[in-house]
């Protein structure tokens, strides 16, 4: 419900560059401004503060939201033909949450699921444009040999020649607009041209994170659906990590397009938890610190919900909390709160 509200909110306030007033309060600024939290939790401001009222006055005009939506992430989706290799362009899309599929076991982790998220799939209704183009080639040629073999037959003057001749030219056209599509584009669109649609063949699909957001919000999915239509609650235990490195799971500088091999193959490092995994991890923003958890409790259709904080650890020594962040900064685990409707506070 926050991130879709987020959403409703910034789409309703996207400025519009037929607004005057947005272009006239949005001039190009000299100096930037740049905001610093300090040890006491206050807002220090460098630059001028003509400037900073400045950009607040163009934020209020267009009723602009001053952040991004900090749940706001981007996967990477793809979709390869086994039989003859050909590879789709890599789609992308965004997600506020991953819903990742409890598996069903006694005990798992979080990386188990995110496993099962980004697993090389087999599908077997995937109909392949490649494919569909080499079999609506193969039945152009085909059509071709058949028109020059009656062709042949007929009198050159007679108005069935001619039907055939434009007949002729016209596959022969298509033939050339399908040739050029399997040499440089086989998503190009091919207007006027009948696509003969081939029996789906196997193919693999894979989705992996792209980009990764600032709040990365899990949702475990412990729907178990039966036979019977009924719907009943996966309780397998999943242990929680403070930290959480999804550099396996997300997508590197390198692309692989084969249709079994990975988007991006994953870190040789990947797995082993030290020091410096963490910090190459945090280096890309892949190192997550476990912050909240709001757990289900009961049956799959009733039930109560609680919610677990995390608060960090306060120093009265802003040169401890310093170190803390520099040197290693997956070591602070603070405390946790717990906070229920159910329970009575005193």
């Amino acid at each position: 419900m926050v991130s879709s509200t987020l959403q409703a909110t910034m789409r309703e306030s996207d400025p519009s560059l037929f607004n005057s007033d947005f272009l006239a309060n949005n001039a190009p600024i000299e100096n930037s401004i740049i905001s610093t939290t300090g040890s006491s939790g206050s807002s220090r401001s460098v630059g001028s503060e003509q400037h900073l009222l400045r950009r607040r006055s163009s934020t209020a005009a267009c009723r602009m939201p001053p952040f991004a939506n900090p749940l706001l992430g981007m996967a990477a989706s793809r979709i390869a033909c086994v039989k003859c290799g050909y590879t789709a362009a890599i789609r992308h899309f965004t997600f506020d949450n991953l819903s990742l599929t409890v598996p069903r076991a006694r005990s798992t982790t979080v990386e188990e699921c995110l496993s099962m998220y980004t697993v090389i799939d087999q599908l077997d209704d995937f109909k392949c444009r490649y494919c569909t183009v080499v079999a609506t080639l193969a039945q152009i040629r085909t059509d071709i040999q058949k028109c020059q073999a009656e062709l042949a037959e007929l009198d050159a003057a007679s108005k069935r020649a001619v039907r055939h001749n434009a007949s002729l030219v016209a596959l022969v056209d298509q033939q050339h607009r399908l040739e050029h599509a399997l040499a440089n584009n086989p998503e190009a669109e091919l207007k006027g041209i009948d696509l003969v649609s081939p029996q789906p063949g196997a193919s693999t699909k894979q989705t992996m994170i792209a980009r990764a957001p600032k709040i990365l919000v899990l949702h475990l999915s412990r729907s178990i659906f039966l036979p019977t239509g009924d719907t009943v609650k996966n309780t397998a235990h999943v242990r929680l990590q403070s930290l959480l490195d999804i550099s396996p799971f997300s997508t590197t500088g390198h692309i692989n397009t084969g249709a079994s091999r990975p988007i991006s193959g994953p870190d040789t490092s990947a797995g082993v938890a030290s020091a410096d995994t963490f910090a190459k991890a945090q280096r890309n923003n892949c190192l997550y610190r476990l912050n909240s958890v709001v757990l289900h409790t009961g049956a799959h259709n009733s039930g109560h919900y609680v919610a677990y904080r995390r608060v960090p650890h306060t120093f009265d020594n802003p040169s401890d909390e310093a170190s803390v962040k520099t040197e290693q900064p997956w070591t602070d685990d603070g405390r946790w709160f717990m906070l229920s409707d159910a329970e009575t506070l005193e």
